[in-house]
């Protein structure tokens, strides 16, 4: 008899403990979590300022990238991860970034946790950023509306990006015109 009111003592503190555990560390995910990428990325209080422009880069797998300019002159990257309830925002990191940059130097280069880099460039249907020997993805931020490329002043300005499995240590960056082949600026990184 005092075998079975043990056992049964056991069980009930086992599923009282995992119960506990479930609420305390659970539930706080839970209301951390959002059902898309963007919405977690605004419940940061840096996202919240009115003078922040999000820029959508890819969505594959459960993991979201997005771009951002922050008080109209600062260039920034965030990551949102999907977990079980829901998306959440990792850090953001930004920094300065000149708008009057030339078209044929690359400049303003940024990390972002040692697997991706970014920057800005002129004249993106005319030129390749390459990263190591590998094609970086350009993005024409003329695809925002006129009214918010006007307002942010991003006339001719394209965001490349290149993410890597890997840690990017010792990397050469280089702009070349996509028509001649022609090498226009190196950089290493």
């Amino acid at each position: 008899m005092k075998k079975k009111s043990y056992s049964k003592t056991i069980i009930s503190l086992v599923i009282f403990i995992f119960t506990f555990y479930c609420i305390v560390l659970l539930l706080p995910e839970k209301s951390n979590s959002y059902k898309e990428p963007h919405e977690a990325i605004f419940a940061d209080d840096t996202a919240s300022n009115k003078d922040f422009l999000l820029i959508p880069a890819n969505k594959l797998n459960g993991k979201a990238l997005f771009f951002f300019i922050k008080d109209k002159n600062n260039l920034g990257a965030v990551y949102a991860d999907k977990g079980i309830f829901g998306w959440k925002a990792g850090m953001l990191t930004w920094s300065v970034y000149d708008k009057e940059m030339g078209s044929d130097k690359l400049e303003d280069i940024h990390g972002h946790g040692g697997n991706l880099v970014f920057g800005l460039i002129r004249d993106g249907d005319e030129h390749l950023v390459k990263i190591n020997g590998n094609n970086a993805k350009i993005l024409n931020l003329a695809m925002l509306s006129p009214d918010v490329v006007k307002e942010f002043q991003l006339e001719g300005l394209y965001i490349w990006y290149f993410e890597s499995d890997k840690p990017l240590s010792d990397t050469e960056i280089k702009l070349v015109n996509k028509t001649t082949g022609e090498e226009l600026h190196s950089v290493d990184f």
